[in-house]
């Protein structure tokens, strides 16, 4: 994070929660949009969680607050799109996180909705686990997709009414459902001793009848129907529910065969059942015997006739009822036909003149057949162009007045050409009803599948809205005038439909209901926004800055008001325009204060011209561009034209001092460049050869001289140059420590040597050939120690040396050394052997004595180590029996105080 965003932090960051909770609402900013996962879940304020849930409004997240959240709006929100989302999508990936939040709710609605219509099966099943109502489960059961959670549903049901219900309703949906609500009530009703003997052999009589009701089995049908009927009548007590589906499937055998069936073992109320024909065609038959018996003169033959027309031809494929009962009633229509013609021939005979004076003659036949002719041929053009409507009435004109003419006068071929088209017109419209009967079940699956498609709710209601249009329109195409039937579609397909819109809207219900409770609440913001710009806008000193926001917002405002309730949406807007316009005239007034601040800075820049001092015209300058950002902005055609005339007199201070700044640049550029040759060189100097370092160091120090005397030194090159001076200092004291080094190991092999002669000698006496073993005097170390080890050499290879008095010089020399090498491990805080600890503790006293003695003058570790290496180089030869054992405690010793002085 840079100085500038810890300074000027963005809306979303503000301490403010209400300032974070908009700006998250609000901003597009891409940075917000990386961090709404972390504000979502970890922001101390619940109003900017949800604010930020809802700009990602996806399930995960929803799910995760709902779990982990206490915040009742946050809870209420994550609650709402929940129930919305399982009863759409199921998600195998979520399902043990919907269960555990599903466990959460208490709702009842929302239980029975999950139990119906919810996506996933197991929130299903855990929705029915709730519920214990005995008809609700009867719904879900024949609803429910599943069949194993079916079968669950169905063992949770003991009402043996509602089994009943469920046996029944299903019978004609799901055969295997309805048997297994039919198998759960027989249990139920042998476990509570209800069931007779004859029950299940009844269940079998119905379902036989009920086969051969359908058309299925070979043979006599009509024997078939007598001996169950017989069978039938053995039964002593059938339930309500078996009888009433024995005898409708027996009135359906009896209706498709060719005459009813009796039989004397048959029941009475079974022999009664009349023929099942059309409802409508059988509705009229009976008005017109109950006229004819009655003789009611108030009702005409020709309406009788139209009535049992209209039902005859509302039948797509009469069946064999149906033609029977025709059978049946036509003396009573051709009775009826006869009265109709001789009303009509009566009048038809007389003209107009005639009808009101009693005498005349009828028109000729050939002028009848014309205007019959003109007018069928008018028919026949309606019906080529499918105008069911129009041919109907066309139709029915002609006949009337066809049938009015007495039978003599009727143009046959009139006759016959009505009839024909009156064939084709019903042809058509039970085409049309056919046709218009598939594009109704088209209409009712697609609505069907709107709930579980995942569209959009506002879709899903404009969906709803064209297919009921389009239901009207079907009706109004099939329903003629002079119809007594007002709807065209099947009573059953007609409930489907409205079952299925009832279905859809009602998975879109919670959607506009939340719309609606976002929209209230909107309208509360909406209000209070007007409110406080305009307490903004009437202040007595408004801020523009202020205003010009709230401007930005009312315009953004007036443009959303769609999300507002529809019937405030005309009130809003003009709260919204009253706001803008008060806001308008402000700003003018602060635009004019802030453009007449500005021009009098345009003159006193203009004024700078007169400055000779380049410094002070630019300090000037600077305040007067501080005095024009703080005026603030103004209208933006006119700002800008202001800020070029503030610009003219100033920018050329500014070049002019741009080209002094270009020329301290172009000296500073060389500056650097002398800085980095310096530095060049010393990294030269720092790779020098081994025999060249000493001469590299003096002149090292010469440009170290003039490096630290030049001003304005990089970081980066002071950096560079103190490296390659630690560089070289690095090599030095390589090179020194490898001397020293070698030195050290000459003066080791001077001292092996000494102490390897003096062996020899104690071996082979002084007789042996010792000079050999003395190493040469030109090779090896210089120094006091290299001289004295080399005259101890020579003295003990010398066969003048006396034996026993180098022997004496042995002895102390080697109790010299077991004190030297006491001192060395106390110094590098080893531990002495036991043999010496009376040494050891000896020196320490005497150490801490002398110490306390010279408290100024202690030597330091280094110098005390040196005396040690001393001591222990002047005190050769050793005893060679002691020799190895202080040798190697003293090397130990050394090698621990070394690592401690870092030699």
């Amino acid at each position: 994070m840079n100085l500038k965003s810890r300074l000027f932090k963005k809306p979303w960051q503000h301490k403010d929660p209400e300032v974070r909770a908009q700006a998250v609402n609000e901003s597009d900013d891409p940075e917000l949009r990386s961090e709404l996962a972390r504000l979502a879940q970890h922001d101390e304020a619940a109003s900017v969680r949800l604010a930020a849930l809802r700009r990602i409004n996806t399930e995960h997240f929803w799910l995760d607050a709902r779990l982990r959240e206490t915040d009742e709006a946050i809870v209420t929100a994550a609650d709402g799109f929940l129930a919305r989302e399982v009863l759409r999508n199921p998600s195998d990936e979520l399902a043990e996180e919907r269960l555990q939040w599903f466990e959460k709710t208490n709702s009842t609605e929302l239980t029975r909705l999950a139990a119906v219509q919810a996506a996933d099966t197991s929130l299903r099943r855990a929705a029915l686990g709730r519920i214990s109502s005995p008809g609700f489960l009867g719904d879900c059961f024949c609803n429910e997709v599943d069949d194993g959670l079916a079968d669950e549903i169905l063992a949770r049901i003991d009402q043996e009414s509602t089994l009943e219900r469920l046996a029944e309703g299903l019978r004609k949906t799901s055969k295997k459902r309805a048997q297994a609500a039919e198998k759960r009530l027989a249990s139920l009703r042998r476990a509570s001793g209800k069931s007779g003997p004859d029950q299940e052999p009844a269940t079998e009589l119905v379902r036989k009848i009920e086969a051969l009701a359908r058309g299925k089995g070979d043979g006599d049908r009509g024997a078939q129907l007598e001996e169950l009927i017989r069978q039938w009548s053995q039964i002593v007590e059938p339930t309500e529910a078996l009888k009433r589906r024995f005898e409708g499937a027996a009135s359906i055998v009896r209706a498709s065969l060719d005459r009813p069936v009796r039989s004397p073992a048959a029941p009475q109320e079974l022999q009664s059942t009349p023929v099942s024909a059309s409802p409508a065609l059988e509705k009229a038959a009976t008005r017109i015997r109950s006229t004819i018996r009655q003789a009611r003169k108030e009702i005409k033959p020709g309406e009788l006739l139209g009535d049992w027309d209209r039902a005859w031809n509302q039948i797509g494929q009469p069946s064999d009822a149906d033609l029977a009962l025709k059978e049946d009633m036509l003396p009573l229509l051709r009775e009826l036909q006869v009265q109709v013609e001789q009303k009509a021939g009566k009048k038809a005979r007389q003209t107009p003149e005639q009808q009101a004076t009693g005498s005349g003659s009828p028109p000729a036949r050939d002028e009848i057949s014309t205007e019959f002719d003109a007018r069928l041929d008018l028919i026949a053009q309606r019906l080529e162009e499918g105008d069911i409507g129009r041919s109907h009435d066309l139709i029915r004109a002609v006949r009337s007045d066809f049938d009015r003419l007495p039978a003599r006068a009727r143009p046959r071929a009139v006759g016959g050409r009505l009839q024909r088209m009156e064939g084709r017109l019903k042809e058509m419209r039970n085409w049309q009803h056919w046709s218009n009967n598939k594009h109704r079940d088209e209409l009712i699956d697609q609505i069907e599948k709107l709930p579980a498609s995942g569209q959009h709710p506002d879709a899903i209601s404009v969906v709803l809205k064209e297919a009921r249009d389009e239901w009207k329109r079907l009706e109004q195409l099939e329903v003629l005038p002079g119809d007594r039937k007002r709807y065209a579609a099947p009573p059953g397909q007609w409930r489907r439909f409205q079952a299925a819109c009832k279905q859809a809207f009602e998975s879109a219900k919670p959607y506009f209901e939340k719309r609606q409770e976002v929209q209230d609440d909107n309208l509360v913001q909406l209000q209070k926004f007007i409110d406080i710009g305009m307490g903004l806008a009437n202040a007595d000193e408004p801020d523009s800055k202020l205003l010009q926001q709230t401007m930005r917002k009312a315009r953004l405002a007036i443009r959303r008001l769609d999300d507002l309730p529809p019937r405030d949406r005309g009130k809003s807007a003009a709260g919204l325009r009253a706001l803008m316009d008060t806001i308008s005239k402000r700003l003018d007034e602060a635009f004019e204060q802030i453009e007449l601040t500005k021009r009098r800075l345009i003159t006193e820049a203009r004024a700078l011209a007169n400055e000779t001092d380049l410094k002070t015209s630019i300090d000037k300058a600077k305040a007067l561009q501080a005095q024009w950002q703080k005026a603030g902005t103004g209208r933006r055609k006119i700002e800008q034209k202001l800020w070029e005339e503030f610009r003219e007199p100033i920018d050329p201070l500014f070049d002019q001092l741009k080209g002094e700044r270009q020329e301290q640049k172009q000296a500073d550029k060389e500056a650097q460049a002398e800085l980095k040759a310096l530095c060049a060189e010393a990294e030269q100097l720092a790779k020098a050869s081994d025999d060249d370092l000493e001469s590299a160091r003096g002149r090292m120090a010469g440009l170290a001289e003039d490096w630290f005397g030049r001003p304005g030194r990089p970081p980066a090159l002071n950096a560079r140059f103190e490296k390659a001076e630690a560089a070289l200092r690095r090599r030095l004291d390589q090179l020194r420590n490898k001397a020293r080094d070698e030195a050290r190991l000459q003066l080791e092999k001077l001292t092996e040597a000494v102490q390897a002669i003096w062996e020899k000698r104690l071996e082979q006496g002084a007789s042996a050939s010792l000079e050999e073993l003395l190493p040469s005097a030109d090779s090896g170390p210089k120094g006091e120690l290299s001289t004295h080890l080399r005259a101890t050499a020579e003295k003990l290879a010398s066969a003048e040396t006396n034996d026993e008095e180098l022997t004496r010089q042995a002895k102390k020399n080697t109790d010299a050394a077991r004190q030297i090498v006491v001192e060395a491990e106390f110094l590098a805080g080893i531990e002495t052997p036991d043999a010496d600890r009376k040494l050891r503790m000896d020196y320490q006293v005497r150490r801490l004595a002398q110490r306390m003695s010279e408290r100024n003058a202690q030597p330091d570790l280094k110098t005390e180590l040196d005396s040690l290496q001393k001591r222990w180089t002047m005190s050769l030869p050793h005893d060679p029996g002691q020799h190895a054992e202080l040798a190697g405690r003293f090397v130990k010793g050394r090698d621990m105080v070394r690592k401690m002085i870092g030699r």
